[in-house]
């Protein structure tokens, strides 16, 4: 009772000092209300930063520019903007205040990210190019690769079809190794080799992509595909007071082109046409209808940050559920970010904290095979006589028609087919000034990323042939990496220099399980009770466990005089556990030089001229990706069990050593020179860059044949082969208009790259891989269409020539000597054309009318290039009549009498090129939000693959260029699809 008493006096008497204290601040504060503007311009500024001198008391800028809070009436307000000089207002009693603040030259140069460090725009030696969240496109971003999508030259960002569980493909200059691909490498918040799709595009401020060897050469044996550094977005000082942004859409998805084959009544009218016996099970469906479906997207974003000039932090959570247009294509994802930066003894020392976690669920189908569970190729060739399910609704599966022959929809709601992934990254880094400019700088990251899938065929699926079958698998990768580095930036009158030195330790480590079993004695349990599967036998179990260690050290120079010389040095030595005992170490080192002619004096009275720099670099970096971590070394495996030589009956597990050792295996090594020109004219309201590349890739990693005996294996992994790319890139933007009711700009990338093959295995070891791009289709198995070959580009078809159809209904191609054969193992194959782009085009463009209105839209085009219809090929085969579907030539060609299997010749090639509009986003932004408390309120609508203007008569001409074999329009591929978002954002 005593205590309760003593707290309630206690309470009385805080509560009476604190109304106290209230009134007498009361006396001397005030209400200041007061509009931002650009001072050139007049422009109001959204989302300026305006804090009470002193105090934590601060406020944000609302679409209008205006903001409105309590300060003392002796108040001083510091406004800040980014590109804008910091302003100091003295209130002095006043209540409306108008405050123009002067643009920044400095941070308007921008500043881009190149590497272990950032540097000015304006003093770039390489080929560097930065894309901000500002540009995003925006809509459904199944991954945050596509947000750039045409925003950057050189940069070729392709999906084939529109499969929310599949990423997108990034080449950067042209094809990368034959094995290891042309992937480019992510570096996210300083930690290198991280999977890109664990961001949500919505928590990125920006990507800096590094084209050239001069700027690669920092990341060494990791860096000859190029490097996309991605920025995520930090807390800003905010005077203390904490933001909300919500950033949210829903979507709806729809096949954007169907395939045009045969309905019910068009195979019944040829069946009574052609007097042909078929069985007709009643039905009339549409299988395309029975797979496909409206798709929907949600994803939802919500961030909170805040801080102040000591301390910031950013949380944010994205949640998505994306519904793929084909059923049981599904995708959840949930990512929990959180950033946090403190500055500590006399802000000399800065702290960085970062903490992501994604938690991701898959369903899948199976694509691509043609097997019998292949969802597409099963809905494609069945036939629209047939119905879905049975009076008593079972699934019709009677299947008097041929091998492997199923009904699409049971494999769809019978067959379990899932993934659970959850993804930890987690990186800190500690930065101390020690003196004025020299700083040193401590990282330390670690990820992991673990999966587990499951797979389950029940008993009764017609497509199993073991009475069932039931799969686990589980992969986990974990990696850790520590960096220490210096960086030395310091101006002595004309002269700057910017200086970097550091070391890296990197390692992985990989394992994975599986087990699966046959025979199962229960539906219900799917694969989540391995032990109701009766049959489990040599092979039903499997595990692996590989690692991979990356030991670098790396420096870096740059030197400025006068803002009118530059050079660049980089140089890195790796040590990589994957290689060879002889080649463990590589050194890789660039320079680069550029001089600002624009800042001469010769140029001085130019005033129409804002910016003229020439750029020239050269650089040597390496592959290391994409194999795994002994290839170096004999590898032995277990190949299955035979009786035992002892007693010929107990079973015991053989061996064979499957690849030989190889001591001077290494790292594929690319040697780049580069010419850029940057250029601004009139304000630089247009302003862009030219760059010339020529880079040749040698040493290239295959696994390659190798006789027996006298070797045990009958492959080895070794360097042979060179493969070279040259090309050139343009961007260009233009401030076309700035008015007080309407802002129009508009932006141009192009790029033009030539890949050529020089080498293959320089007569060194035998190729076996020669023949790519394999048709896989019923009747058509085994033919090829592309050759790798030495002076050909990858991706170059090699065909028979088409010259005419006979009067009797033959084929007929050309041969070597001039003439023309029935027979295409007579005819000559000839080079085609190639399935590899010859211009990559990409037009973005952005309007703001009345100040409340935004419109953007991005045009993207590929031009130049051939695509194999694999589509139009199987389906007009007369053979597939009347048991299975086609298409209506097939129709015409049985009836002409042309009644023969398709095969491959470039009479199924077609021109690709294609100009697709990808996104049209129309947004309107809700003025006087701030009596609400919100600084910003906008609605938005946006439409993706809204149009695609092309000759191109397949479903869709976009192809992956990613691998060694690409460019077949296969028709199991997941349809490319236009959707319809509605979007909101909010501040506050």
């Amino acid at each position: 009772m005593k205590y309760n008493h003593f707290k309630h006096k206690m309470s009385a008497f805080i509560a009476a000092l604190a109304m106290f204290a209230l009134s007498m601040t009361a006396t001397a504060q005030l209400s200041v209300s007061g509009i931002v503007k650009d001072g050139k311009t007049g422009e109001a500024i959204l989302g300026a930063s305006v804090l009470e001198k002193g105090t934590n008391n601060g406020v944000i800028t609302n679409f209008e520019g205006v903001f409105t809070m309590t300060v003392a009436s002796k108040a001083t307000l510091i406004v800040r903007y980014l590109g804008y000089l910091p302003e100091e207002v003295q209130v002095s009693g006043k209540t409306n205040l108008v405050i123009l603040l002067k643009e920044d030259a400095v941070v308007l140069s921008e500043v881009v990210a190149i590497g272990y460090g950032v540097q000015k725009k304006s003093d770039k030696t390489g080929a560097v190019m930065n894309v901000t969240s500002a540009d995003f496109n925006s809509g459904v971003l199944t991954d945050p690769i596509q947000a750039m999508q045409g925003k950057a030259s050189g940069v070729v960002i392709t999906k084939k079809g529109g499969n929310p569980n599949d990423a997108f493909s990034v080449q950067i200059r042209g094809a990368g190794g034959l094995l290891t691909g042309s992937s480019p490498i992510y570096v996210i918040d300083g930690i290198p080799g991280v999977d890109p799709t664990t961001v949500p595009a919505e928590d990125i401020e920006s990507f800096n992509i590094l084209k050239d060897a001069s700027s690669t050469a920092i990341y060494g044996s990791r860096g000859a595909n190029g490097v996309i550094i991605i920025t995520t977005k930090k807390g800003s000082s905010t005077g203390g007071k904490r933001t909300i942004n919500v950033n949210s859409y829903i979507s709806m998805d729809q096949v954007a082109k169907r395939l045009d084959l045969l309905s019910a009544s068009d195979i019944r009218s040829f069946i009574t046409r052609n007097n042909l016996s078929q069985v007709d099970a009643g039905g009339n469906t549409d299988w395309q209808n029975e797979i496909y479906r409206n798709g929907f997207t949600q994803n939802h974003n919500i961030s909170i940050g805040g801080g102040n000039e000591k301390s910031n932090y950013r949380i944010s959570g994205t949640w998505s559920d994306f519904q793929g247009v084909v059923k049981g294509t599904d995708k959840q994802r949930f990512t929990t970010n959180a950033n946090i930066t403190q500055k500590l003894l006399n802000d000399k020392l800065v702290v960085d904290g970062n903490l992501s976690a994604t938690f991701e669920e898959n369903q899948y189908q199976d694509f691509g095979g043609n097997g019998p569970t292949d969802v597409m190729y099963q809905a494609f060739q069945r036939s629209p006589l047939q119905p879905v399910t049975n009076a008593d609704g079972t699934y019709y599966e009677n299947t008097p028609y041929g091998f492997q022959y199923f009904n699409p929809v049971a494999i769809i709601n019978n067959i379990q087919n899932q993934r659970s992934a959850k993804r930890i990254r987690t990186n800190g880094s500690a930065q101390y000034e020690i003196l004025p400019g020299l700083k040193a700088k401590l990282n330390g990251a670690y990820t992991r990323d673990d999966s587990e899938s499951f797979y389950f065929v029940p008993a009764s699926s017609p497509t199993s042939a073991t009475k069932g079958k039931g799969e686990r698998k589980y992969e986990n990768h974990t990696t850790k990496l520590v960096e220490a580095f210096i960086n030395y930036d310091k101006t002595f009158g004309v002269h700057t220099i910017a200086a970097l030195g550091g070391y890296s330790w990197q390692g992985q480590t990989n394992d994975g399980f599986n087990a699966f079993g046959t025979n199962s004695q229960s539906t219900y349990v799917e694969s989540n009770y391995l032990a109701a599967l009766a049959d489990v036998n040599y092979g039903s179990i499997g595990s692996y466990k590989n690692e991979w260690t990356l030991i670098s050290f790396f420096a870096r120079a740059a030197y400025d005089y006068d803002k009118k010389y530059f050079a660049t040095a980089t140089v890195r030595r790796d040590g990589s556990s994957k290689f060879g005992a002889n080649k463990k170490w590589g050194i890789f080192p660039s320079g680069s030089l550029a001089w600002s002619i624009k800042n001469e004096s010769f140029l001085q009275d130019a005033s129409w001229l804002d910016q003229l720099k020439i750029r020239l670099g050269y650089g040597i970096t390496g592959n290391t990706e994409k194999f795994d971590s002994y290839m170096s070394i004999p590898r032995i495996r277990a190949t299955g069990m035979q009786p035992s030589m002892e007693d010929g009956v107990t079973k015991v597990i053989t061996f064979k050593k499957d690849k030989e050792q190889n001591d001077n295996f290494q790292w594929e090594s690319t040697q780049e020179f580069n010419f850029g020109l940057d250029w601004g004219v009139l304000n630089s309201k247009i302003q862009g860059s030219v760059e010339l590349y020529s880079k040749r890739t040698v040493q290239l990693i295959y696994n390659y044949s190798i006789p027996q005996p006298p070797f045990l294996a009958d492959n080895i992994y070794a360097n042979a082969g060179t493969m070279t790319n040259k090309g050139i890139e343009a961007n260009i933007s233009y401030r076309v208009l700035t008015m007080r009711n309407f802002d129009f700009k508009t932006s141009l990338t192009f790029s033009h790259n030539i890949n050529n093959l020089e080498k293959l295995s320089e007569g060194i070891y035998e190729w076996k891989d020669r023949q790519q791009s394999f048709i896989n289709a019923r009747g058509m198995v085994g033919q090829w269409t592309q050759l790798i070959e030495v002076g050909t580009p990858m991706g170059t078809w090699y065909l028979p020539h088409f010259v005419d159809i006979s009067s009797d209904g033959a084929f007929r191609y050309a041969t070597a000597t001039g003439g023309v054969t029935r027979d295409v193992a007579l005819a000559e194959r000839r080079n085609a054309g190639s399935a590899v782009p010859k211009v990559n085009l990409g037009w973005s463009n952005s309007f703001t009318l009345f100040k409340n209105i935004d419109v953007n839209f991005t045009v993207r085009a590929l031009l130049g290039y051939k695509v194999y219809n694999v589509s139009a090929m199987y389906f007009s085969n007369p053979t597939l009549l009347p048991s299975y579907n086609a298409n209506q030539q097939a129709i015409t060609w049985f009836e002409k009498g042309i009644n023969g299997t398709p095969v491959a010749s470039d009479y199924w090639l077609e021109d690709g090129s294609f100009v697709r509009l990808d996104n049209l986003t129309v947004g309107y932004n809700f003025p006087n939000t701030s009596k609400f408390g919100i600084n910003k309120l906008r609605v938005y609508f946006t439409g993706g693959n809204l149009l695609t203007i092309t000759g191109y008569k397949g479903i869709d001409p976009e192809i992956s260029n990613e691998g060694m074999s690409f460019g077949l329009d296969n028709f199991n591929i997941y349809p490319k699809t236009r959707n319809f978002t509605l979007g909101l954002q909010l501040n506050f």
